[in-house]
């Protein structure tokens, strides 16, 4: 692993996780319920069956890391509105944030063993498991940005370079 990842960019892309996807659920609470619900095709179809989506994989994800193997994505019938889902959100983002302050070279390193969604056996170093996560929700963030133009309204700024010249300051 050495310079490819250490633990200063693992707590990194994290905080850039939980920074891009406030600001993805922030532009996403502007809708009206009708809106947010709506069926405009796509991957999941909807603003809150893709946020859904996305929220849902980052709690497998952490649930994975620390010993678990859901067997199920989140039902996007129980996250009717934004507040709902930054509720469920804020949870797993605090789990996210306890444990990638955990890591140590010699744990990213070390193998990951879980069942994915079909039951099947995997084992990864927790290095890739940990990057692979936020370049998921960045692909999704993307789908909700492409929904939200759908819809009429303004998508947040996510991208990663913005965040850093935000932590720059002026």
């Amino acid at each position: 692993m050495g310079a490819l990842m250490d633990t200063a960019m693992i707590r990194a892309l994290y905080e850039h996780l939980r920074w891009a996807d406030d600001r993805a659920l922030g532009a996403a609470a502007k809708l009206d319920p009708e809106a947010y619900t709506r069926a405009l095709g796509g991957s999941f179809g909807s603003v809150r069956d893709t946020l859904v989506h996305l929220v849902s994989a980052e709690w497998i994800w952490l649930s994975r890391w620390t010993g678990g193997s859901p067997a199920a994505m989140w039902d996007p019938k129980d996250a009717p509105d934004v507040p709902a889902l930054r509720a469920r959100w804020e949870e797993v983002q605090g789990g996210l944030a306890a444990f990638v302050e955990r890591q140590t070279p010699e744990t990213l390193r070390a193998e990951c063993r879980y069942r994915n969604l079909k039951g099947q056996p995997m084992a990864y170093p927790l290095w890739q498991l940990m990057t692979h996560l936020p370049q998921h929700s960045t692909y999704h963030r993307g789908q909700v940005t492409t929904l939200l133009r759908q819809l009429g309204a303004q998508p947040a700024a996510t991208d990663f370079v913005v965040w850093c010249a935000e932590r720059k300051g002026p």
